[in-house]
């Protein structure tokens, strides 16, 4: 039987359980808790609990591809227990005993194409490990050294950084913060996985293989590789790790080889220009995180939005609105229905004789790619000016004539409607008079 080299409580451990959280992960988070708990208090006040419609929306959105995955992983992946891997699931045991996890995670194998790498993720309660084959076989000669990977992924899972993401949401896109937590949550798995690892050497080597490659980290240097990271000092080197999730790898190792020594890394300090740019950088993460919030702020948006629009129909309806004369002694309560031919034609000549009108507006609107909110822009004659209402948006109204009998006072209204082009037609409508007494073009 092979031997696999499990993870064991005593000296040789080169760290211990109070030394596996990065410093300032906690500050970080407690930062953008308050950040995310004022901005989420305010979306659900201010939209009286119509941004959780949205939420709802969102999570269900979630669930259908996150379960692609998990499904993708049940299907294809080999899970790793007693029976499917068995010494590798002794070691993998034993990292989840030495960071003091009573229930492990489910834990499986997946061939990635070559990648190099491992990943935690949750879904519906349960939390889940998967290890890359091509990062098992690479190790293959230092076993204690996936250790290190075991380790890092479980600490994702112990510290619940997948857990915590939904609620940080608004604020993990923020400069410098928002990437500053994810690369502390970086830093603090990676002590995770020093913790599982019998030796510094192993926990380097791991490191080295996501640097060097399969073959090639046998022969590194890791000292000159920590060296390496004095070189992160300059403008754009320290811009585009303030806007990344993770820290430069020559930091990570420099930082684990600190550690398991016993001492602390002080990394080269980052140019002050860096700072000042990426105060202006949004940190949007991976493309699907933020493709995810993204569509989250609009959704909220939307939220808020729609009543706000709500309210502006009112107030056009309001507007636009017209009161018809009260019943008087010289005005019957009971008025004679009109002749619905009569009162088309009536409608019709209207609707043609303000046809120089709107010609006049869609020449303003082609100048100014805007609708004008007052007749004067328009250089009309009083007599014009007479035979239309103008509203918002281009909108214009007629009042219809006698030939409507009792609907005689309403008003017709023509809509301009611009299309991706630029060409604009004219919508005909009316909210009050009966379509049997209008022209086809202008019923509802």
């Amino acid at each position: 039987m092979e031997q696999v080299i499990t993870p064991t409580a005593g000296k040789d451990n080169p760290i211990q359980m109070t030394d596996i959280v990065y410093s300032k992960e906690k500050s970080l988070f407690t930062l953008l808790a308050i950040i995310s708990g004022i901005v989420w208090a305010a979306l659900i006040i201010g939209t009286l609990g119509m941004a959780l419609l949205y939420v709802l929306m969102f999570f269900i959105i979630y669930l259908f591809s996150h379960s692609a995955f998990i499904s993708y992983l049940k299907g294809t992946a080999v899970e790793i227990n007693a029976e499917q891997f068995p010494e590798l699931h002794k070691q993998y045991l034993a990292c989840c005993d030495r960071l003091e996890m009573k229930e492990p995670p489910r834990a499986y194998l997946l061939a990635a194409d070559g990648m190099l790498n491992a990943l935690a993720t949750r879904f519906l309660g349960r939390n889940y490990i998967v290890l890359f084959s091509s990062i098992v076989d690479a190790l293959e000669s230092d076993k204690d050294a996936l250790n290190f990977y075991i380790g890092h992924e479980l600490g994702h899972i112990r510290r619940n950084h997948i857990g915590k993401a939904p609620f940080l949401v608004f604020a993990t896109w923020l400069p410098l913060v928002g990437a500053a937590y994810s690369r502390a949550c970086e830093y603090t798995c990676d002590l995770h996985g020093l913790r599982c690892c019998n030796s510094l050497r192993s926990a380097t080597n791991a490191v080295a293989v996501l640097a060097a490659g399969v073959e090639q980290w046998k022969r590194m240097n890791v000292d000159q590789y920590i060296r390496q990271a004095r070189e992160s000092s300059g403008f754009w080197m320290s811009l585009h790790e303030l806007n990344g999730s993770y820290p430069w790898l020559t930091k990570r190792m420099a930082r684990v080889d600190a550690k398991a020594q016993g001492t602390e890394y002080t990394p080269p300090s980052r140019s002050a220009w860096a700072f000042v740019f990426s105060l202006f950088m949004p940190r949007m993460g991976t493309a699907g995180g933020g493709l995810i919030i993204f569509a989250a702020i609009i959704g909220v948006a939307a939220a808020v939005a729609l009543p706000a629009y709500k309210q502006y129909q009112e107030k056009m309806s309001a507007a636009t609105s017209y009161e018809a004369p009260a019943a008087t002694e010289a005005t019957p309560a009971a008025m004679t229905v009109p002749d619905a031919t009569l009162a088309i034609a009536s409608i019709d000549q209207q609707h043609q004789a303000l046809t120089p009108i709107t010609d006049i507006l869609v020449g303003y609107y082609q100048t100014n790619q805007a609708w004008p909110t007052e007749l004067d822009a328009l250089k009309l004659t009083d007599e014009q000016i007479a035979t239309f209402n103008l509203y918002t948006d281009g909108i214009v109204g007629f009042v219809g004539g006698e030939a409507l009998g009792d609907y005689q006072g309403y008003e017709v209204y023509l809509s301009p409607q611009v299309d991706e082009q630029s060409n604009i037609t004219w919508v005909c409508s009316s909210s009050d008079i009966p379509d049997e007494y209008l022209p086809i073009d202008c019923q509802g």
